[in-house]
């Protein structure tokens, strides 16, 4: 492979093949890969939406990414024809990330005739420019339904981070469950924000301590209970309240799933798991089996169709819970931080 002004060239199966900067009008064809690949995708995974396989919706997905204020792209072209292309876009302010390079679902497909290989090209030319603006932390959400282009990535020092699951309700079927002797499962009620504030701590608990080792900055603390408090006056908020006795002991909570442009993995009809937790006290008891049967049920008979929930891979716990109850994962965020001694350490002859 050679490069020269910003193009590389390289071979894959006897086709020369360029790296250009990703252009305006370059959208109708990534148009055109994206509906093919959400095809493809949508043999082993059934759950993931429909819409993305007609070639308007998937250029509203790419159309978004590319209507972002900090956006980059790289296209692969095989003549006039474009093969792959890889969007991403700078994050610049965020007190959990920092200055960090994301790549979407919607940012980035291929054509199988010409392999997946060039991804990697794609990500070497994307990836240069984030660093060379001292951008270290870079981040690709991946279907799953795609394991060529999940080892791409892999490939490419990028490790699974967090989970993304769909479970089809219709499919599970089920009805409320048999609740123990002394549980009881209720909706909360306007007067529940202590209660739910009390359950603030019983995630991010889990998340600080290993293998997770996810951060929990103190000043921070203070602001998730509020906002678990706050649940309560959320018109949009479907929580419940598990009970042994007198004593809550776990809470579920659902929102309506955002139908983004940019989310291929988000069919219609979805409910999204937000925050699920039981005391830790109880843990291992089956009151998180319960209650989820219970909740899944009720949003089930609700009119939901599906539900996503997402999850740290290194959380051991959820990493394990959630599968069990039947969520499929369905993208993967993957991540790699890139040594930034690189910007002054590239060696000099002695």
């Amino acid at each position: 492979m050679s490069a020269g002004a910003g193009i590389s060239y390289c071979s894959n199966k006897a086709m020369l093949m360029k790296i250009v900067p990703f252009e305006d009008e370059m959208l109708p064809q990534a148009a055109g890969l994206l509906a093919q690949q959400q095809k493809r995708c949508r043999i082993s995974l059934p759950e993931l939406p429909a819409r993305f396989e007609e070639r308007e919706a998937a250029l509203e997905a790419v159309s978004a990414l590319w209507d972002k204020k900090h956006r980059e792209g790289f296209a692969a072209l095989v003549g006039e024809q474009m093969v792959a292309y890889l969007i991403g876009d700078r994050v610049v302010e965020n007190a959990s990330w920092g200055r960090s390079g994301w790549m979407r679902p919607a940012g980035c497909a291929y054509d199988v005739g010409a392999g997946v290989e060039v991804v990697r090209d794609l990500y070497a030319a994307l990836g240069e420019r984030w660093v060379d603006q001292g951008i270290f932390i870079h981040v690709a959400q991946v279907l799953t339904a795609d394991p060529a282009l999940v080892q791409a990535w892999h490939s490419l020092s990028f490790g699974i981070e967090q989970v993304h699951g769909l479970l089809n309700l219709e499919a599970r079927g089920g009805s409320r469950p048999e609740l123990p002797h002394g549980l009881s499962i209720r909706r909360a009620r306007p007067g529940d924000g202590p209660v739910l504030r009390a359950f603030a701590d019983v995630i991010w608990r889990v998340q600080v301590r290993a293998p997770v080792w996810g951060v929990m900055i103190p000043e921070a603390a203070g602001e998730t209970a509020a906002a678990w408090a706050d649940m309560v006056q959320d018109d949009e908020a479907l929580v419940w309240i598990a009970f042994r006795q007198d004593e809550a002991v776990g809470v579920q909570a659902f929102w309506p799933a955002d139908l983004d442009d940019r989310q291929l993995y988000i069919p219609e009809g979805c409910v999204h798991l937000s925050v699920a937790g039981t005391k830790p006290e109880t843990r291992g008891e089956g009151i998180g089996s319960v209650m989820t049967r219970f909740t899944l049920a009720e949003v089930r008979q609700m009119g939901f169709q599906y539900c996503e929930a997402d999850w740290r891979s290194t959380n051991l716990l959820a990493s394990r819970f959630w599968p069990r109850r039947g969520f499929r994962p369905a993208v993967y965020r993957l991540s790699r931080r890139v040594d930034e001694r690189i910007l002054w350490a590239r060696g000099q002859e002695a």
